[in-house]
């Protein structure tokens, strides 16, 4: 009599049926599988800022041609492919993010690093509790959750900031959550 198995969605390791968490990398059992291609919607819905405001677009535009990455136009923004170590690249997507409390424009750098489970949420605290910039936070991508690193800029400062130096530190730290969860990986 053969009992059936279930390979885990982060470190592919071949599970009982009937256990309700991965023996490997404790994942719960029929979790995620990672989608690639869910990181597209990393950029979500925003309200659109007063009409007096710069021309967003076309500051978050150059500001992604100047960093000198790989760049492509994605739903509501751009997204660079950032080339990291040992061949590895991250993606991070760049687009409008509505208004902060002042009433200025924001623009949105978000990075997607992997499916959520509740293990790593504890990880993930305790990352954001020794950030400066930027965070870990978590965000629905075709109806499923995922960890991302978000950092929001007033569109003004894209203008002072060394376009390459901020997206190169974003895909690093996004990688770097991404490379644990998925056990070395690299699918976004």
């Amino acid at each position: 009599m053969s009992s059936a198995t279930i390979v885990c969605a982060r470190c592919t390791l071949a599970n009982y049926g009937t256990d309700r968490f991965c023996a490997g990398c404790g994942l719960p059992m029929g979790g995620v599988q990672p989608d690639a291609g869910a990181a597209a919607e990393a950029l979500g819905p925003y309200e659109a800022p007063e009409p007096a405001d710069p021309d967003v677009e076309r500051t978050i535009h150059a500001f992604v041609e100047r960093s000198g990455f790989e760049i492509a136009p994605a739903p509501r923004g751009w997204q660079a492919t950032v080339p990291l170590r040992l061949d590895r690249r991250q993606a991070v997507y760049l687009g409008p993010a509505g208004v902060d409390a002042e009433g200025r424009a924001l623009v949105a750098f978000v990075s997607v690093c992997g499916p959520v489970n509740d293990r790593d949420c504890r990880i993930l605290l305790k990352l954001n509790a020794r950030m400066t910039d930027g965070c870990f936070a978590i965000r629905v991508l075709r109806g499923e959750e995922y960890f991302v690193f978000v950092e929001n800029l007033p569109v003004a400062f894209c203008a002072l900031i060394d376009s390459q130096k901020l997206l190169r530190r974003i895909a690093d730290l996004a990688d770097g959550l991404e490379d644990r969860l998925s056990r070395g990986r690299d699918l976004y």
